[in-house]
């Protein structure tokens, strides 16, 4: 993300386009406020992550600019010096912000999070944290426990590109002149582009990532600088500007999470980049660019991209779910220009001006390199120690409260008998107890659906078709089919139950994030053709099996966008009413499970392990997409004459949603319940289905 620049000179900077302008100080300050206005969701600027591409161009536009000026200059490249300047420019605030956010992590994170976040620190202080998100499977744009250190990929991604790029100059431009080294550029630029199109269709998550897949846009400004250092002076300069200004404004407005990148799509970004560059200061967009408060954001531009992203998700988890978003967003911006303006003039000017003792001489500043790795690993080591003892404490302190007051005994006979449990469970919580003991996030996922049902018996992501399994008693003649996602197949070690003592078998059909009534699902990503393939595959097997009973259910309008001829209610409703009707010709009778609602206030694995945490905190209302969904999906499914059950008497009281009833965890994650605890209303689940099933 950082740029090293040549020292700026005494008199005007103005006056030497060879030394600094300040159009592209300007520049950087659009990048980061692209990236932070991203990062913050504002409406409309989505595409905002395009400011990282446009740092790209511009480190390699300085950098070789440097670069071949020095061999102008003295006839080679030194290494060490180049190295010497990195380290002034980066490692200081780099490592400060590394710190810093380590001590939060410490401090106000679940202990899980805090043994990732350390280990994300690791990689980032050897600048491989791109490599290590790309194999960790991460994506960037997922709102789903995001590493505070995932905005340093791009840090690492210049890092490398500078491990070979100055040993490059070094070994061409001296033998064969700064113009025959275009052809180098030339040459990387079009090599990368290639391969950054064949990855990204192929391994779109990690291409993200992929150092080779960004090279040609830090060498589209290194060609950009073989050409030539100074701005045009035609008249296509301002035409040049404005192509540059009219690009990024279509990547900012156009580009969102769905846009496959880098591949062709970051060619808009830089290429606009490139046209602000080549078209200089002197036009309309390039003064408004060289003004001095976007000069200033500029100047803190390093430390500005540093600081928000740690700054926006510590406030996303400390204010309100329901707080708006103009005040998250207005608090993220104050705060983080304001640790920007801090670490620029405390810590990243004085290296920068050498005004640091120990680190005055160049070859002294050479150490900022390995000292800069022991201080975050040492961090790391105490963070994580640190995690590791708060918790112990917290589960002493659990273990001697259970001991004295115990646990409270839970029923399930039928509906009644658990809403006296979860009112009961509420009002545990509400006296202060803490979470039970030997309970962390790996816990919670210790009793799961997939517990009882193979991964063979299920469609995953990318699969059109799945094993068709039975459970309850597979003996039986008397057959129910349960179609639907996960939210449907969550329900199986309860059906298991219910089949072996009403004699049943259970023939499961569900594939993950994919419901039971035909709309359309790919907001986040998933592939909406595999979805409709594995539905079709579903009716064809129903209706070959000719079930006495089906069972749809389904998260509540998961992953739906408004359509320009229907809402996402007008497109649930109707396709709750197609999936009802469908169904009844090939099966004696419909059953719609109604959902549970998700729990969007907490998410159980961070509520557990957060600092401090008890029971009290992990209760919610409620209130959730899911919930509101039901309302459609029983309106529409009995006037469809299917048999309507309701499910959030099971999880969810009048008095709240409790976590915990007695040493039970009820849900395993935000969304899907504990096997332990759907096991357990097994018996409350049959009673409601017992007018209902054959």
């Amino acid at each position: 993300m950082s740029q090293t620049t040549a020292a700026r000179p005494s008199a005007d900077p103005r006056a030497s386009h060879a030394s600094w302008r300040p159009d592209i100080q300007g520049l950087r300050a659009l990048a980061v406020v692209l990236v932070v206005l991203s990062h913050v969701h504002l409406p409309g600027l989505e595409g905002g992550f395009v400011g990282v591409d446009v740092f790209f161009v511009i480190s390699g536009f300085l950098i070789t600019q440097l670069l071949l000026r020095e061999v102008e200059r003295t006839g080679t490249v030194s290494i060490a010096e180049f190295y010497v300047r990195r380290a002034r420019r980066i490692l200081p605030a780099a490592t400060v912000v590394t710190v810093v956010v380590l001590v939060y992590a410490a401090i106000a994170l679940p202990v899980a999070r805090v043994d990732d976040t350390a280990v994300d620190a690791a990689w980032t202080s050897v600048f491989l944290a791109n490599w290590h998100f790309a194999a960790s499977g991460a994506d960037y744009f997922s709102v789903t426990d995001p590493s505070l250190f995932q905005h340093y990929w791009s840090l690492a991604v210049e890092e490398q590109f500078y491990l070979v790029w100055p040993v490059l100059v070094l070994l061409f431009v001296p033998r064969l002149g700064a113009r025959a080294f275009t052809g180098i550029a030339t040459f990387v630029l079009a090599a990368s582009f290639a391969y950054a199109l064949w990855v990204t269709a192929t391994s779109p998550e990690p291409a993200y990532f992929n150092t080779a897949a960004r090279a040609y846009e830090l060498a589209a400004g290194a060609l950009l600088a073989c050409l030539g250092s100074a701005p045009l002076r035609s008249r296509w300069r301002h035409g040049a500007a404005w192509a540059g200004v009219l690009l990024l404004a279509v990547a900012t407005a156009t580009f969102s999470e769905q846009t496959p990148f880098p591949g062709w799509h970051a060619a808009v970004p830089v290429a606009g980049t490139a046209l602000l560059l080549a078209a200089g200061p002197d036009t309309w967009p390039g003064r408004v660019l060289s003004a001095r408060p976007v000069r200033y954001v500029g100047d803190i531009s390093f430390s500005l991209y540093l600081w928000h992203w740690p700054v926006a998700l510590a406030f996303a988890a400390a204010l309100p779910h329901d707080a708006p978003l103009l005040v998250s967003a207005a608090l993220t911006i104050a705060v983080s220009f304001g640790l920007a303006s801090a670490s620029y003039h405390l810590v990243e000017t004085p290296f920068q001006k050498k005004r640091v003792p120990v680190f005055s001489r160049d070859r002294r500043t050479l150490w900022l390199w390995p000292i800069s790795v022991v201080v975050v690993l040492a961090c790391v080591a105490g963070s994580a120690a640190y995690g590791s003892a708060r918790q112990a404490a917290q589960q002493a302190d659990a273990e001697a409260y259970f001991d004295e007051h115990g646990y409270q005994e839970i029923q399930g006979e039928d509906v009644d008998e658990v809403q006296d449990s979860l009112d009961e469970a509420v009002e545990v919580a509400e006296s202060g107890a803490p979470i039970p003991p030997d309970i962390d996030a790996d816990a919670l996922q210790d009793a799961k659906w997939t517990d009882l049902v193979d991964g063979d018996c299920y469609a995953s992501e990318g699969e059109r078709d799945a094993d068709v399994c039975a459970y309850g008693n597979t003996q039986s003649d008397t057959t129910i089919a349960v179609i639907g996602d996960s939210h449907a197949a969550m329900w199986i070690p309860a059906l298991d139950m219910i089949g072996k003592d009403h004699d049943f078998r259970v023939m499961l059909f569900a594939k993950m994030a994919c419901g039971a009534y035909p709309v359309v699902q790919d907001a986040d990503g998933h592939v909406q053709p595999d979805c409709d393939a594995f539905r079709d595959f579903t009716r064809d097997e129903v209706a070959d099996l000719a079930p006495d009973a089906a069972i749809l259910s389904a998260r509540g309008q998961l992953n739906m966008t408004d359509q320009p001829d229907a809402s996402i209610d007008e497109q649930w409703a109707t396709a709750v009413t197609e999936a009802v009707t469908g169904y009844q010709e090939s099966a004696g009778r419909v059953i719609v499970l109604g959902d549970v609602p998700a729990r969007d206030e907490s998410e159980p694995k961070d509520c557990v392990d957060a600092p401090g945490a008890d029971q009290e905190t992990c209760v919610v209302s409620g209130q959730s997409q899911e919930a509101h969904s039901n309302a459609i999906t029983e309106e529409r499914a009995t006037a469809a004459n299917a048999i309507y059950v309701d499910t959030e008497p099971l999880v969810c009281s009048e008095a709240g949603c409790p976590l915990f009833a007695g040493d039970v965890p009820i849900y395993e994650d935000n969304s899907h319940l504990n096997r332990l605890w759907v096991e357990h209303i097994a018996p409350a689940l049959g009673r409601e289905l017992e007018d209902a099933l054959p």
